[in-house]
């Protein structure tokens, strides 16, 4: 009778770490590792991002480094595309967003900044809470939502990896329950060591994007201080400025990039110096659950793009301010 007790309690002893890891760390803990989990861990991988009717395959390899990462992504499906990109250490913990080509989102996953959850407990702007464990690409995941409170972000649902906190699925939904954008890895591999020629591109086409920090000279503090936001939407806030490159430097030049987050959502203002006679354009787009807006402000073309509905860019564009000369 007791070795019957026994062979049953220690066979249910085999599933009780999988159900007790997700009384180990609250939501807020589970959303601080995944803001982690980009700088700490370097994995390779296929994941599939659906966008509206649009469903894209993606290679990712990431390399997790001292002061920063480096990643290269590489499309499976459609028109061959592929983008290698090099993010900061300062940048990516504040959660500076990385689009694949021009002003959209490239489909590699995005991270909250590495201070998300003091931000939400803050700005109290979204509801918490998990329904337990699932298990993605053969890995076991924490499911952690997100409700959003207003209709100035949409809700977030993520399956953590359970070891690392790594996001194995994200999806957005709008306040209507609709699901937006979706991604989910089908196959994953953490690594010891990335190889440089993991992260070296197939051809000579391939998009380069660099984000870093912006630096502290005279000259640059000049710059982006001329610069600031005055009636943000409500818990949104200015977190970092970076420099953003995209190609060789005498064909791409850079611009300033401001990254707003309210703790999940994170928010871009690109601002490009223009000329007198330079084209500019005013106006909005949306793919997916991306929207973009562009306007012309004194003398720069200013654009917001962000995971986020069509009035919180609006409100992002109308609260970007100028100070000419350093005076308001």
């Amino acid at each position: 009778m007791w070795g019957w007790t026994l062979r049953v309690a220690t066979a249910l002893a085999l599933f009780l770490p999988l159900n007790l890891q997700a009384g180990d760390y609250s939501p807020e803990e589970w959303l601080e590792r995944m803001a982690d989990s980009m700088h700490r861990h370097s994995y390779e991988g296929t994941f599939v991002f659906q966008r509206g009717e649009r469903i894209d395959t993606v290679r990712v390899v990431h390399a997790a480094e001292e002061d920063g990462y480096r990643e290269r992504l590489q499309t499976l499906t459609g028109s061959a595309r592929e983008v290698i990109r090099e993010v900061d250490r300062i940048s990516a913990i504040k959660g500076a967003r990385v689009e694949g080509g021009g002003r959209q989102q490239g489909g590699a996953p995005q991270r909250p900044p590495a201070f998300a959850a003091a931000m939400l407990r803050a700005n109290e702007r979204y509801d918490l809470s998990s329904s337990g464990f699932d298990r993605i690409a053969g890995f076991p995941c924490y499911q952690l939502h997100a409700e959003a409170r207003d209709a100035y972000r949409y809700s977030h649902q993520y399956c953590l990896h359970r070891d690392t906190g790594l996001p194995l699925l994200s999806e957005l939904i709008d306040g209507d329950g609709q699901l937006l954008e979706r991604l989910v890895f089908t196959e994953l591999e953490f690594l010891d060591v990335v190889f440089e020629e993991s992260l070296a591109p197939d051809g000579c086409d391939a998009r380069r994007i660099e984000v870093r920090a912006a630096g502290a000279s005279p000259e640059e503090q000049d710059r982006y201080g001329q610069w600031y936001f005055e009636g943000l939407p409500p818990g949104f806030s200015a977190v970092i400025v970076t420099e953003r490159s995209i190609g060789p430097e005498e064909d791409g030049g850079s611009s300033l990039h401001f990254v707003l987050s309210d703790g999940l959502a994170t928010v871009s203002v690109y601002v490009d110096p223009t000329t007198d006679d330079a084209e500019t354009f005013e106006g909005v787009t949306r793919s997916g659950a991306t929207h973009a807006l562009a306007r012309p402000l004194a003398g720069h073309q200013v654009t917001v793009v962000g995971e986020v509905p069509v009035k919180t860019v609006e409100r992002i564009a109308d609260a970007a301010r100028f100070r000419a000369g350093g005076t308001d």
